[in-house]
């Protein structure tokens, strides 16, 4: 009987382990809650035009970097990358998306890198305006298959005095039928 009881206790407490493993729920994922850096966050996306799928995603923001280090990466993706706005700097981030089909039938990619689906607000959640330079290789763009994964960056130009910017993630621009949590990351 104690021998039952002790390995009752230990698969308990090892699938408690276990769960405290598993990357954060996007429903604790806000604007007043975005995840921390190297912090994943699962959330899910509705794909496909006539019947659609749901797939399960997870993204981590791996590293950023900003100010006069990222313009020097900037410079050596390409020369032609200019200085940002007058009281704006540049933030690189780098990211990792996981794409993963719940059925073996689930086979639609998931299109990453349109200019709206990755968005900087400010600590104050004013949206950034967008900008156009070249990221250092490899860039967050292309198509993600059902249980692969894709690492690449993004960046973002956001005032010198904003210590807290937030960057958002919208699946509806990546060809999601319209379903699909908005998703929020610390750049900083």
């Amino acid at each position: 009987m104690k021998n039952r009881f002790a390995v009752f206790f230990i698969a308990l407490f090892m699938s408690m382990a276990a769960a405290s493993l598993q990357p954060a729920i996007a429903q604790d994922n806000s604007s007043t809650n975005p995840a921390a850096i190297g912090s994943p966050v699962r959330s899910m996306v509705e794909l496909g035009s006539v019947y659609s799928n749901i797939y399960d995603i997870t993204i981590t923001v791996l590293e950023t970097v900003r100010g006069a280090e990222a313009m020097n990466r900037l410079k050596a993706a390409s020369p032609g990358n200019g200085a940002p706005p007058e009281g704006l700097e540049y933030i690189l981030a780098r990211i990792k998306f996981e794409h993963k089909g719940r059925a073996v039938s689930d086979k639609l990619p998931f299109d990453l890198g349109t200019s709206m689906q990755w968005v900087a607000l400010a600590s104050d959640l004013t949206e950034y305006p967008r900008i156009s330079v070249t990221v250092p290789k490899p860039a967050l763009t292309g198509m993600v298959q059902p249980g692969q994964s894709m690492e690449g960056w993004v960046a973002f130009a956001v005032d010198q005095k904003d210590g807290k910017p937030v960057m958002v993630f919208d699946p509806d621009t990546g060809g999601a039928t319209g379903r699909g949590r908005t998703l929020f990351f610390k750049l900083y």
